[in-house]
């Protein structure tokens, strides 16, 4: 097993960040902001410190119909957890009661790259379902071969065809009792964590305006992201053979995703159902997620 890479680069500063709004509350939730302390007042689409990663933040506040959110503190999403300090995965268990990692990597990436200080945390179940394209990998890479056209929507289209058990397994944890707080992440933690995340919500009945919201607040950070990614052995120069869209994270991109899931199967929870999901178990899932809106 290889090296864990150097201990992660500063935050890139937010003090210029582009501010956006959030939809349903477009005077005063913004999601592009500077990050907080996880003992901090929690924000909407705000970046979170946590040692050792780049892009981690709380899903929690995210509107689920008239009267319910996502609850604070129970889905989480990061990019590779591989590098967090002994620190950080105290504050994960003590301060956030996490229960599941959920790892979207290839099993390449896991054996190449490993999980770190993590591995050797008893009270955080490991819960490796990765999201794959068939025929897309490098040799040597897990730095996908994207098609020309729509490149980056094309490929998250591609998790659904060519990875259902995992998308249906991430949707039963995170309904099972035992599942949150849980932790999603792959190694930049914007696209397989981004089509995940985007498919738990939808299955919620998040409106889909605030979903591709969601996915778009981590946009400032993802040249930090992939500089780092540059120094891991499962990456590498390949990155850079990516087209340029492949490093960019706007609301559009799900708005595109989720076209192409109505066209394919009808909708996000139909996709679900196809693949075996239960109407109990989506509703299963919407309990453990989401609170009342007080």
């Amino acid at each position: 097993m290889a090296a864990p890479p150097a201990r992660s680069p500063a935050r890139p500063s937010t003090t210029d960040c582009r501010c956006s709004r959030f939809p349903r509350d477009r005077e005063h939730r913004q999601f592009h902001c500077p990050p907080a302390s996880l003992t901090e007042g929690l924000v909407v689409n705000q970046p979170l410190e946590l040692d050792g990663t780049l892009n981690f933040r709380d899903v929690g506040g995210v509107p689920c119909g008239p009267d319910r959110r996502v609850a604070h503190g129970r889905l989480l999403r990061s990019d590779t957890l591989q590098v967090l300090t002994a620190d950080a995965i105290h504050t994960l268990v003590t301060q956030l009661g996490l229960r599941s990692d959920i790892d979207l990597r290839l099993a390449f990436e896991v054996d190449v790259e490993g999980r770190g200080l993590l591995a050797d945390e008893p009270s955080i179940a490991h819960v490796h379902l990765p999201l794959m394209v068939e025929g897309t990998n490098r040799d040597g890479s897990a730095t996908p071969i994207l098609q020309q056209h729509d490149p980056v929507v094309t490929h998250y289209l591609g998790y659904l065809d060519s990875s259902a058990p995992s998308v249906v397994g991430i949707v039963r944890l995170l309904g099972s009792p035992d599942g949150p707080p849980a932790i999603i992440h792959c190694a930049a933690g914007k696209d397989r964590t981004g089509v995940a995340i985007a498919m738990v919500l939808a299955a919620i009945g998040c409106d889909e305006n605030d979903i591709a919201d969601e996915y778009a607040a981590g946009s400032h950070l993802v040249d930090a992201v992939l500089d780092r990614l540059r120094g891991m052995s499962s990456y590498g120069p390949a990155l850079d053979k990516l087209p340029k869209e492949a490093n960019l994270t706007p609301p559009e991109y799900i708005h595109r995703f989720f076209a192409g899931v109505r066209e394919a199967y009808g909708s996000p929870r139909e996709y679900l159902m196809l693949h075996g999901v239960t109407d109990d178990e989506l509703v299963a899932l919407k309990e453990n997620l989401t609170e009342p809106v007080s």
